[in-house]
């Protein structure tokens, strides 16, 4: 079969390899089309195999752990900063933990109330009147006129225990509430360290809880208030920050610092022990007697008070001082003398006077 040149068109054999007319190149076998060069693949890190990713997991949680555990740790053992609310806790750990002084402060000691009848001779103004305020808030009733009979008879008023009054008793007190709570405190900027232990004397005031119905809707509700120990609920007491935590002291822990200042100083424990410790309490006023100098009364009379008695116009009354928190009482020597009860403010400045439960007069101290 007859081929033909591409190019000129002259036929050639099937073995020609050449054209004879026009010398194109025939019967030659088409080049195979070049494919393309294969694209470059970047080189890859090879991949992490299960455990190795598992190690690195496991490694990283382990150090996560580490870093909380470390700052938990250091939180734990550092000691309880001095703030108002570490020392709130305190004082309300301390007084939920101790019904004895709670009562000091919610409850009313100034006459038997766990007789079922209280009588009180007519002449006896201050403790009718105070009665009376109980018989308003339904505590009491009465009172009901009597004579004393005897030889010279006497009229006396007779007051009987309700049962409201009843509820109300806690032994032989009349209580208001059955607890109390920090409302406010002070003292926690005013650290100091004594003996190698920090101590601090906190001023608090103090704010009832779950009071008593009666009390709540009496009209006499801050007339028997102000009878309480502490009338106006406020109590200044020592604290010291004990295993790195502030607690409310006592006087075995203030001995016990004491005790470690007389043998930082090389004083002998067993000689100075007692008056290391009155050194102490005097660092903040702790217990003692803080009415000792003189104080005015709003009509100029003064009284001085000394260690064991009271002077007035001259006169030299001895006594007995006990304190409790900032309420002083004075028990005069000999019978038939009436027991006098000053509630200082926080300051010590100022104070309320009381005669037989009765609120008679304001002092004001004197300073020389």
């Amino acid at each position: 079969m007859a081929q033909f040149c591409k190019k000129c068109g002259t036929a050639h054999t099937p073995d020609a390899r050449f054209c004879d007319e026009c010398g194109n190149a025939v019967n030659t076998a088409p080049a195979p089309a070049s494919s393309p060069a294969p694209a470059q693949v970047p080189a890859q890190a090879p991949a992490l195999s299960g455990v190795k990713r598992r190690h690195l997991i496991l490694a990283g949680g382990v150090l996560a752990v580490v870093v909380v555990a470390g700052g938990a740790l250091a939180w734990l053992l550092a000691p309880e900063a001095a703030s108002a609310g570490s020392f709130s806790r305190a004082i309300d750990a301390h007084l939920a933990a101790d019904e004895a002084a709670r009562d000091k402060l919610l409850c009313l000691s100034n006459l038997p109330y766990q007789k079922e009848e209280i009588r009180v001779a007519s002449y006896d103004s201050s403790t009718r009147q105070w009665l009376d305020a109980l018989v308003r808030s339904e505590l009491y009733t009465g009172p009901v006129e009597q004579s004393s009979g005897g030889w010279i008879a006497q009229s006396q008023f007779v007051y009987t225990l309700a049962a409201p009054g009843k509820a109300a008793l806690r032994g032989d007190k009349l209580c208001v509430a059955k607890g109390v709570k920090v409302a406010s405190v002070s003292g926690y900027e005013q650290v100091r360290e004594l003996g190698g232990q920090q101590v601090a004397m906190a001023a608090a005031k103090l704010a009832l809880t779950d009071e008593a119905a009666w009390l709540a809707k009496s009209a006499d509700r801050a007339l028997i208030l102000e009878r309480l120990p502490h009338g106006d609920l406020e109590v200044q007491l020592p604290l010291a920050l004990v295993d790195k935590q502030w607690q409310v002291t006592d006087r075995v822990q203030l001995n016990q610092a004491a005790m470690a200042m007389a043998a930082a100083i090389g004083q002998s424990p067993a000689v100075q022990g007692a008056g290391m410790l009155d050194k102490l309490k005097s660092v903040f006023s702790f217990g003692g007697h803080p009415l000792v100098g003189k104080w005015q009364a709003p009509r100029g009379n003064v009284l001085e008070f000394t260690r064991d008695s009271v002077i007035e116009n001259g006169k030299v009354t001895k006594g007995t001082f006990t304190t409790e928190g900032n309420v002083v009482t004075l028990a005069p020597e000999g019978a038939g003398g009436t027991v006098m009860r000053i509630s200082l403010s926080n300051n010590n400045n100022t104070a309320q006077i009381s005669l037989g439960g009765m609120r008679v007069g304001t002092l004001q101290r004197v300073r020389d």
